[in-house]
């Protein structure tokens, strides 16, 4: 299950009817738990991540402090330092939002095959 940290609703939506078209299972990170402690729920493989949201840096360097998910972010194309940053802080792959959009069908089956592959 790919645990999807979006703060945009409309762009939430357009990847949950991704993951549905592509028979991948989502979930919303939820508002009440920090995404690092959401993310190593037992059935998390993967974290999909605005890395624009103030605090997911912190969330995804307390992650990697331990053993967790695959982490995918995106963020605006002109952002080079948080991309630097976002490196820097652990996460797997970092793309535009642009490239995003464009590949969200191959990064979701990605993000999902990764973590099929790493199961038992």
């Amino acid at each position: 299950m790919i645990l999807v940290a979006v703060r945009d609703i409309a762009f939430r939506s357009k990847i949950e009817a991704a993951g549905a078209q592509g028979g991948i299972p989502l979930r919303v990170a939820p508002r009440t738990k920090p995404l690092s402690e959401a993310a190593r729920e037992p059935d998390v493989d993967a974290v999909l991540a605005d890395l624009s949201m103030p605090g997911v840096l912190d969330e995804v360097r307390l992650l990697r402090s331990g053993r967790g998910p695959r982490v995918v972010g995106f963020l605006g194309h002109l952002q080079a330092e948080l991309a630097a940053a976002a490196r820097e802080a652990g996460v797997d792959e970092v793309l535009s939002r642009g490239e995003l959009v464009r590949r969200l069908d191959e990064v979701l089956r990605g993000a999902a095959g990764d973590a099929r592959l790493r199961s038992p």
